[in-house]
């Protein structure tokens, strides 16, 4: 892999830990990922479909510490970091990042739909949390944003992994933390829903910069569903309507483009192959 100021995004299958060896010191602009919980988690959304397979690294938090100072490191200064995780298990990570970054907010993302759990004995499930950190400091783009943020969950039946994250939310925290040109790394890079929000911020709905991104997944299975997708696999979050107040105004053309060409034409917008 080269990494140098000529970096094209690369989406990269193998450990983590090891493959975050060859990563140079100070060399992304935003960390944003999903990391395993810890708990073991299976997905139970699924009856007439065969259940999403469990993921690596999630039957205890013992590597938090360790990954987070990787984390650390490969960051430039003056850069943000944000890392989903959820009530039970926010204390491992915030007490982790927090030794090194400055904590600024806990942010809420509130989901369409609730999962499943407890369901007589506990109220249901419809939000997750983001720590979101700075090394450093640094602004966020744009007019100043609430810590409660409303988008729709994947549709289970669109999902090629049981926590897929929605392109649109990823793509929202990218604008706020990144430039032109700037890179973003995903540690726990599942399907690629980072990379594909990467990509979705030149495009219609984005801010029409590019991003670069740089993308581990150790699953080589959610790896190949990733360059093989496209955000044609995930229509529904092509076709899925944004809240009033993120509504962005279309651009005057020429010649209307309809929602199911535009749905084909993702296809092409695969991550690139390393």
């Amino acid at each position: 892999m080269s990494y140098n100021e000529q970096f094209k995004s690369e989406f990269k299958c193998g450990d983590c830990f090891e493959l975050l060896k060859e990563v140079p010191d100070e060399f992304v602009d935003l960390v944003l990922t999903d990391p395993p919980y810890g708990i073991d988690y299976q997905s139970n959304r699924r009856v007439a479909r065969e259940k999403l397979p469990k993921f690596a690294n999630d039957v205890d938090l013992s590597w938090v510490e360790s990954w987070v100072e990787q984390m650390y490191r490969v960051l430039k200064n003056n850069t943000h970091f944000y890392c989903f995780t959820r009530f039970d298990t926010y204390p491992v990570f915030y007490s982790a990042i927090s030794r090194l970054f400055k904590v600024k907010n806990c942010l809420i993302w509130v989901k369409n739909n609730h999962g499943s759990g407890d369901l007589n004995g506990s109220y249901a499930p419809q939000s997750e949390m983001i720590i979101f950190a700075v090394k450093g400091k640094r602004h966020l783009n744009g007019p100043r944003d609430s810590d409660v943020l409303e988008c729709d969950n994947v549709p289970s039946a669109h999902r090629a992994h049981a926590t897929q994250k929605p392109v649109e939310l990823l793509r929202q925290l990218i604008e706020k933390s990144t430039g032109p040109e700037e890179i973003v790394l995903d540690p726990f890079a599942g399907t690629g829903s980072t990379g594909f929000a990467c990509l979705d911020t030149h495009r219609q709905r984005g801010d029409k910069f590019i991003r670069r991104y740089l993308l581990i997944e150790m699953n080589p299975k959610f790896r190949e569903a990733a360059l093989h997708g496209g955000l044609a696999s995930q229509e529904s979050l092509v076709d899925m309507p944004l809240p009033k107040k993120l509504e962005i105004a279309p651009k005057k053309r020429n010649t209307a483009r309809t929602q199911r060409y535009r749905a084909k034409k993702d296809q092409t917008l695969w991550l690139e192959l390393s």
